[in-house]
């Protein structure tokens, strides 16, 4: 079955699929199913900016914005605490090993292949990581996660596996291979970095920076700003349309994450994530 499964992967017109199931979401007749989903998966009206017949589209409520106080910001005023930037799972964290992470038991990737600029990846090749998955009942906007600036980002077309629990443990390089958006910071004079996944079905990927979005080109694109962007956690970062993963990337020296993290625990945007030192 497994075998089967993947081979049922691998044929899909995976980017094709997810722009037509975008298509159909962002339609004025998807809107009869945003009722059924909010009670399939209990999701939270009450936090939603708004009330649930504001939403003209299926995608519309998967982009739901919440009310400002749903999402309190941890340390806001401590310039060295970051937080969280998304709703999710945590599903790895660690140590950069000599420009390897970890994907899953017993399967690797290379912070080279997965940013697609060597440069960059000397920053980070020892440093440290955290994977967060977004399911697609989860909240879809993704905020900056520290006192920064923006440096600029790079934009990677790929392949649109799932990247659920099945799609991480059995597809190789997944990360890598999947087409993904990094932003870049510069913070406390280092470097930080957070990446994007696109998977299945997610429509498109856009950040509030710039007008890059992903999906809808075979063509990279990579932008390194003349006049770098501050932002403050908490700030509003971009979207995905429907679920996904992003990979949280630190240098070696300079930051610690806050005690007890546990895989597999459920994290929302505005809680520790940890400090800069």
């Amino acid at each position: 079955m497994t075998a089967f499964r993947l081979l049922i992967l691998k044929l899909l017109p995976k980017n094709v699929f997810s722009r037509f199931v975008g298509f159909l979401a962002s339609l004025r007749l998807s809107r009869i199913a945003i009722k059924w989903f909010a009670r399939r998966y209990k999701i939270n009206l009450d936090e939603i900016d708004g009330p649930l017949t504001q939403f003209k589209t299926l995608n519309q409520f998967f982009t739901r914005r919440l009310q400002e106080n749903a999402r309190p910001v941890a340390q806001e005023n401590n310039p060295k605490a970051t937080i969280y930037p998304v709703d999710g799972t945590i599903a790895q964290w660690g140590r950069i090993e000599a420009g390897r992470m970890i994907q899953a038991k017993d399967k690797f990737y290379n912070i080279e292949e997965l940013l697609a600029d060597k440069n960059e990846a000397e920053h980070f090749k020892n440093g440290w990581f955290m994977t967060i998955y977004l399911a697609p009942t989860d909240y879809h906007r993704m905020h900056h996660y520290m006192d920064a600036s923006v440096t600029g980002f790079r934009y990677i077309p790929g392949t649109l596996f799932p990247v659920n629990p099945f799609s991480v443990c059995h597809i190789e390089k997944l990360f890598p291979i999947n087409e993904r958006l990094t932003t870049y910071y510069s913070v406390q004079g280092k470097k930080a970095a957070i990446v994007k996944v696109g998977a299945t079905i997610v429509g498109k990927i856009k950040v509030t920076y710039s007008d890059a979005e992903s999906n809808i080109s075979k063509k990279g694109r990579a932008e390194s700003f003349k006049k770098e962007i501050p932002v403050k956690k908490g700030d509003e970062l971009g979207h995905f349309a429907m679920g996904s993963t992003v990979v949280l990337l630190f240098p070696d020296q300079g930051f610690e994450f806050a005690p007890n993290i546990v895989i597999n625990s459920k994290v929302k945007v505005g809680e520790l994530l940890g400090h800069w030192t």
